[in-house]
């Protein structure tokens, strides 16, 4: 007879995974430095003046934090504003295509809309999970002008066949690498290689001000451009370059985007304590990953060899369902939370799934036809999408080494009762 304990605790079995959810904690809690400078801002400065106090000090820092290779850096409100701005600097406007990845995070290219651009979608590359190349290439017309690259999931996209396709058509290229802090392309940072990049701040990012975006370049058009439209009055008399756009200084461009001095103070302390939280999730997912290849309906996260995954962003393997047979990933993960996992599916659809991206009219501007985005079958986006899985970003090693080696004994559980799982499945409907 099989005991409880073996038993899948989804039918009423003992769960393998005893700590209490949540597993991942994040953000982290404010040390008292960090709260301490919070009140003393408030009663010094509440208001934003220009590129000064913790504002300044972050763009600085920011600047330090990769490698010196970038001569602007500007801080936004949000990483969703960072972009549009950067859409906006790079010349996206009506009839202008922007090709970018099929399967990301929609405020990646969900901007382009609000300035009347086009996004045509190309398939990824599916170990990197970034574009793919050879169909950003096909995607090409001769209205398009910005290639939009995001190192999806912390790891880097393959940046000299990106950059090279880039010149041979003479386009511009924005990096997203909202979940790509410190990830380097053959010891590169991500960030570094386009014409502008982007790294939203919001929670839960490896370095997190709440909500917050900064965006470098170091192209002097693309700064000017972006500061004018989400910054005016002082930061702009004092920092644009062009003569004629400085004439705008007292309005910028009619938008007010800036990150408050709060955000700011938050963003420099999380930024401070990043290397230390990077090794450690380093340790944690190198063994998560090791231990998981003996997993046989698991396939673990590819790392290249010439790729620094920097700060990760989650865990997200693929479910192998041909080694799980009758058993859906809703199936699979409806059983592992049984057993106390924290697991769930990434949330982020297929952009031509989204109606945003599918539509042939534009819901910010009724009555004006814009490119509808087909969801093709038989994609690396439609299995990425339909087979990966969302698990923690381990943080605290090797504290969490024990914690690791439950995920693993939960996974082996499940496998060694994939007929009862199955039946149960079928028997359920």
């Amino acid at each position: 007879m099989t005991s409880t304990g073996e038993r899948l605790a989804l039918l009423g079995g003992t769960p393998a995974i005893t700590r209490p959810l949540p597993h991942e904690i994040w953000p982290p809690r404010a040390e008292e430095a960090e709260l301490t400078a919070l009140a003393a801002q408030r009663n010094d400065d509440i208001s934003i003046k220009g590129s000064s106090g913790p504002v300044r000090e972050l763009e600085d820092a920011f600047r330090a934090f990769l490698d010196d290779q970038v001569r602007w850096a500007v801080t936004f409100n949000s990483g969703t504003s960072a972009l549009f701005a950067a859409y906006f600097a790079l010349g996206v406007r009506e009839d202008v295509e922007v090709v970018g990845p099929a399967l990301t995070y929609h405020a990646a290219l969900s901007p382009v809309h609000a300035l009347r651009g086009e996004v045509v979608l190309a398939d990824i590359d599916p170990l990197t999970r970034g574009i793919d190349p050879q169909a950003l290439e096909a995607a090409i017309t001769e209205r398009t002008k910005v290639v939009t690259v995001v190192h999806q999931w912390g790891h880097p996209c393959d940046m000299d066949a990106v950059m090279s396709i880039a010149e041979r058509h003479g386009l511009r290229v924005l990096e997203d690498c909202s979940h790509a802090h410190g990830s380097r392309y053959k010891g590169r940072l991500c960030g570094t290689f386009g014409d502008a990049a982007v790294f939203s701040l919001q929670a839960n990012k490896a370095v997190f001000a709440g909500e917050g975006g900064i965006l470098v370049t170091n192209d002097a058009g693309v700064h000017d451009r972006a500061t004018l439209l989400g910054h005016y009055r002082d930061r702009c008399r004092e920092e644009i370059t062009d003569e004629a756009l400085r004439d705008h200084w007292v309005t910028g461009f009619g938008l007010k985007l800036r990150m408050s001095p709060f955000n700011a103070i938050v963003a420099l302390h999380s930024l401070a304590a990043f290397p230390e939280r990077k090794e450690a999730r380093h340790s944690a997912l190198r063994y998560f990953g090791e231990r998981l290849a003996e997993v046989d309906y698991i396939e673990p996260v590819h790392v290249g060899e010439d790729v620094d995954m920097g700060a990760w962003y989650g865990y997200k393997p693929l479910f192998l369902p041909e080694a799980l047979p009758g058993v859906t990933r809703e199936q699979l993960i409806t059983a592992l939370r049984a057993e106390g996992m924290e697991i769930g599916a990434p949330s982020g659809p297929r952009l031509s799934t989204l109606p945003l991206y599918a539509s042939a009219e534009s819901p910010l501007f009724p009555g004006t036809p814009k490119h509808a985005n087909v969801a093709a079958p038989g994609t690396a986006a439609e299995r990425v999408e339909r087979q990966a899985l969302s698990l923690p970003t381990f943080n605290d090693w090797p504290a969490d080494k024990e914690l690791i080696d439950a995920y693993i004994e939960a996974f082996q559980k499940v496998g060694r009762h994939r007929a009862a799982l199955a039946g149960h499945a079928r028997d359920d409907g």
